[in-house]
């Protein structure tokens, strides 16, 4: 009992009362602002308490976003006490949306990447979320607002890549098509000016080569190209030999009269593995997630199934103990003892009608 309600004095504390609570986003701002001027002993009491009751699927979302709103209000007190913040935080968001308070887990993915800039799982966690969600305008929109910049820093191959991903999830996007048609008007505008040097160069060249040994290695390069194999959309390990091939004959051959086209292919490339990498990484890690709680939910039952069996209970205990092996399969760690023990109480109960 003791322990509980320290618990809950220390979410309190972290967290704020329930009843007063905004809107998620504004909710984890003003929390992380009032917890950074806190005494510093008493804020690391409370992570003490708290991170004993942090581990497993099983702990309470509170515990965890008063964790998280720690970690990021005190930075330094998280590095020395070793605070996973951004696992934290990714845990806490799953939890949400499998409780379906979405609007919270967007608000805590969104919180992350503004103290986590540039984590490519916080990318791949809000795609995914707005995908599985419906959202599909937002997360257009995310890919607009990401080619726009990428447009300012002056990586106009990678922006079209992104904008080439907004027409395809919403091809309707005017302002997107504009954007990836005005990119490829002055791609042709500098590709003819590009061309020029290196004919000039060439003239030069030509003095000392020849046009015929220019010209044959022209040919040759693009006949190297051209033989280098294709890759099938979505898949993924054709799109890594792929790129590994392209950037391979860059390294090789980083200046001739194609240059553009390979350089414009080699980002687009990127982009569409950074995409599929993100979808992979989301299943695998749902993946991990549902075996985590699988075994954790077969674990909860022969615990179960234990506290029936001191208590006297030989039918609660042999009802948990089945839906423990039920859920733990024939490879879990305690099947053999828990079909031993399912086996003696069933032979109990059968000696003791």
């Amino acid at each position: 009992m003791t322990t509980t309600l320290i618990v809950r004095d220390a979410t309190l504390a972290i967290n704020g009362a329930p009843e007063k609570r905004r809107a998620p986003s504004e909710h984890l701002r003003l929390r992380i602002a009032e917890v950074a001027h806190m005494d510093a002993h008493t804020t690391e009491e409370c992570v003490e308490v708290l991170s004993a009751v942090s581990a497993g699927e099983g702990a309470d979302p509170e515990v965890l976003e008063a964790l998280v709103v720690v970690g990021l209000a005190h930075p330094d007190l998280a590095r020395r006490l070793d605070l996973p913040t951004l696992t934290t935080g990714r845990r806490l968001a799953a939890r949400y949306e499998r409780s379906a308070a979405v609007d919270g887990a967007m608000a805590m993915l969104e919180l992350l990447q503004k103290y986590f800039p540039g984590q490519e799982s916080l990318e791949s966690d809000l795609s995914q979320l707005m995908r599985r969600q419906g959202m599909v305008k937002d997360l257009v929109g995310r890919y607009f607002e990401r080619a726009r910049n990428l447009m300012r820093e002056g990586r106009q191959a990678e922006a079209a890549g992104w904008l080439r991903e907004v027409l395809q999830l919403d091809p309707g996007r005017k302002d997107a098509a504009r954007l990836l048609r005005d990119l490829r008007f002055k791609g042709k505008g500098r590709e003819p000016r590009k061309a020029g040097g290196l004919r000039f160069l060439f003239v030069v060249t030509l003095v000392s080569l020849g046009v015929f040994f220019g010209l044959q290695r022209e040919f040759r390069l693009r006949g190297e190209l051209a033989s280098l194999p294709l890759a099938a959309a979505g898949d993924l390990s054709a799109l890594k030999r792929r790129l590994a091939d392209v950037e391979q004959f860059i390294d090789e051959s980083p200046v001739w009269h194609g240059a553009l086209q390979v350089l414009a292919e080699r980002s687009e490339l990127r982009v569409q593995l950074t995409v599929l990498q993100e979808l992979e990484r989301a299943e695998r890690e749902q993946a991990e997630r549902a075996e985590r709680e699988r075994l954790e939910t077969a674990e909860s039952y022969r615990q179960r199934g234990l506290m029936h069996a001191q208590s006297g209970d030989l039918l609660g205990a042999m009802d948990a103990f089945r839906a423990a092996l039920q859920h733990g399969g024939p490879s879990w760690t305690h099947h053999a003892q828990v079909t031993r023990d399912l086996s003696e109480i069933a032979a109990s109960a059968k000696g003791n009608p």
